[in-house]
Order: C-alpha cells, then structure tokens, then sequence
C-alpha cells in the first residue's frame, strides 16, 4: 500500500529495479484461496497472489527485514510456494536476520533452519539470547557494525568471485550460523570475536553470517545480519554491489545447473499434445516453451517423416506417454481425426492410470466423455503461459495416483 517508502531499503530496491526488466514489490505472497478472501482494497495492494507470482516468473525473491511477517510464525512468502519457487531454478535471499529477531522469533527460525539447512548459534541450551559478533578494530559506528573483509573472511571457494572489486561489506548486529552447505559471508578472522550476554565466548571466531543451500536447481539464501536498509549502506555503499551481485551470481548458476538437469531428452514425462491443425501453430510454441522447461512432449511434425504410417506412430506415442493433452477449441467439435484420437487415449488412460489434461483455448464447451475433467483455461493467455500451466499441472500430480 506505500509502495517504496515502506521499504527500509529503498537505494537497494532502485538499483534491483535498475537491473531487472521487471519487478514486483509486495509485503507478503499468499497463496490462492486465501488471496481471494481478501477483500479489503487497501489490503490487497500490499499481498502478491501465487498465482501472479506463477505468471510473473521471477528468477530472485528479495526478502528484507527477516522471513516472518509477526511474531506467530507467519512466513512472508509460504514455505510450500517458496521450496516450489527454489525447486524450479529460483533464488530466494531473506537477509536482515539480525540479533533482535533472532532473540525475538528463535523457535521460527529454528523450525524454518532446515529449509536453508543453516541455524544461528544460541548460548547454553535454553536461552533465547544468540550469540553474536563483535570486532574492536574493523567496525563503523560500534564494535557490532562490524565492516567485513573480503580477504579476511572464511567463505565457500565457489562464492569468493562475487567478491572482485569489493573491499568491504557491512553488518549490524551479525550473529554466527551453522552451515550445512555453502558458507556466503563471514566477519574477519583475525579481529572479530563471538559473545553471549555480554560475556566472551570466543576471542577470535570469523563468524560466518551468510548461507548458501541448494534447494533443487534454485538456492535459498539467509543472512543473520543487517545488511539492506539504508542506514547500512550509508556507512557501506558497497553493501549494494554485493547483494545485487549475490542475486546475479545466483541466478547465473542455477540458469547452468537446470541446463544441465532439465534436457528434455532426459525428462521422466512424455506428454502427448492432441491438437487440430489450425492450431499447430500455437501448439508449436507450447511444445517449445514445454522443451525449455525440461519436459519431454510428443508433436506429431516433430515426430514423423513421409514415410512412416500416422496411426502407427500415434499408437506408439499413446503407449508410451505419460500424460495426454488436449487442446480444444471451435475447429475440434466436428473432427473425426480428434474424436478417434481422444475416444482411443481415454480407453487408454483409465486403462494406465495416465493423467489427462484439458486446455481449452476458447469457450467452446468440451465433450461429454472429458466434460467432468478438471480444464486449463487458456483464454488470452500466451504460449509461454500455457506452457507453464501444463508443466505446472505435471509436476502438481507427481507422486499422486
């Protein structure tokens, strides 16, 4: 509802915004049911719904302040859409986890360690006070704004060249994690040290204060630190390069890493796409846009040459896909090609227990025998739209019966 001025980083959220071709601000992602029983207008305008953050496909969510929207454990963006949007190539930083909050909310961000697969340092076993850092030598305002050396920090070797060019970076109030993966940040190793409740624990201890955990062939980063406000890159403007460098560096790496893993070659689904001609040339995208995605499609033009029999082929495609599709549209009602093909494919599908999904692309009411399946309204929607929906759907029903 205030937009930037909400926000405690706003010179971070220009330069994002300087940086991406698109970009959305919200306070907190809900998922769809609840979304639609908000109704109060002013409301809304702060909450991003799943399903636009489905269409909108951001590649990096940018959470300031910490992950918890009140002190009842209520995450800013749903632990399930947040694995989905890791899952699928995504890079989720929540940074701002400082000593407050974690004194504060310790059982939610203990719960919440095993999503990032890090946990902040607690003293002895039933105190709510971290344990955090202090440096006496590299600090801005106070021994706990501690100004952190790239080259005295102790950090993961596949992390250091976001680094480059960078001589310092800043955090209030940092608190040392455990990390089970990829170590991103740390204070100085020769002249930080840790404490709790006042009292040393540890005279020199480098304090990592950054994690890096990868979750499918995105990654979700948390840092136990004050980092983004504007008050921080007042005293470091350098904070800014890092933590956009973070989100690119990320990104770029989980761009190689799904390359590598998603080959549609390789994928464990074939989905048939039943389809008129007339509209072969906008299946043609979905098919491309589907391949870009990692699943594997059948498109009958990519499939046959002269010489070999149609109804061969399409018998063989129907017995070895794993779902079927249907594009439905005016130009289907009174084809006999389409009608064969779907009477055949749903004998087969409740035979195999092979999923079958509906995209209807006008109002064109479908057919009885697949009139109680649940459709894809693909009404206005692009290609890449569409695409998205199926494999979208695909994945929804993997593991189901």
């Amino acid at each position: 509802m205030n937009g930037r001025n909400a926000l405690s980083g706003r010179v971070l959220y220009d330069r994002f915004k300087d940086l991406s071709d698109e970009i959305l601000l919200g306070h907190l992602v809900y998922d769809d049911e609840p979304y639609s029983k908000v109704t109060e207008d002013d409301l809304k305008q702060d909450i991003l719904s799943h399903d636009l953050l489905r269409q909108f496909r951001p590649n990096i969510i940018y959470v300031e302040g910490g992950l918890f929207a009140n002190e009842g454990g209520l995450w800013k963006i749903p632990r399930k859409i947040a694995e989905e949007f890791c899952a699928n190539g995504g890079v989720l930083i929540v940074a701002d986890v400082d000593q407050n909050l974690l004194y504060e909310q310790k059982d939610q961000y203990r719960e919440a360690g095993s999503f990032f697969k890090a946990f902040a340092k607690y003293g002895e076993k039933d105190s709510r006070h971290p344990v955090y850092a202090s440096d006496e030598t590299s600090y801005w305002k106070g021994y706990r704004q501690i100004l952190c050396k790239p080259d005295k920090m102790v950090l993961s070797d596949w992390l250091r060249p976001m680094y480059e060019g960078i001589p310092a970076v800043l955090a209030g109030l940092p608190v040392p994690l455990v990390s089970f993966e990829s170590i991103l940040v740390s204070c100085n190793r020769d002249t930080t040290g840790t404490l709790h409740l006042d009292r040393w624990v540890d005279t020199l201890d480098p304090s990592p204060f950054g994690s890096v955990a990868q979750r499918g062939s995105g990654f979700a980063v948390l840092i136990t630190g004050a980092v983004s406000s504007d008050v921080w890159l007042e005293g470091c403007p350098h904070n800014t390069t890092w933590l956009t460098r973070i989100a690119e560096f990320l990104v770029e790496q989980a761009n190689r890493d799904r390359d590598r893993r998603t080959s549609h070659r390789r994928s464990p689904h074939l989905l048939f796409l039943s389809h008129r001609s007339t509209e072969k040339a906008v299946v043609r995208q979905v098919a491309s846009a589907i391949k870009a995605q990692g699943v594997g499609v059948w498109f009958d033009e990519e499939q046959l040459v002269p010489s070999q029999s149609l109804v061969e082929e399409l018998d063989r495609a129907l017995q070895s896909m794993t779902h079927y599709v249907i594009f439905w549209s005016r130009s289907c009602v009174d084809a006999p090609w389409v009608n064969r093909e779907l009477r055949s494919a749903v004998s087969r599908l409740v035979e195999n227990s092979i999923p079958l999904l509906i995209i209807r692309l006008d109002e064109t009411p479908v057919p009885t025998i697949i009139g109680d399946i649940f459709r894809i309204e693909a009404v206005g929607c692009t290609p890449e739209e569409i695409a998205f929906r199926i494999t979208d759907a695909v994945n929804r029903l993997v593991g189901r019966k």
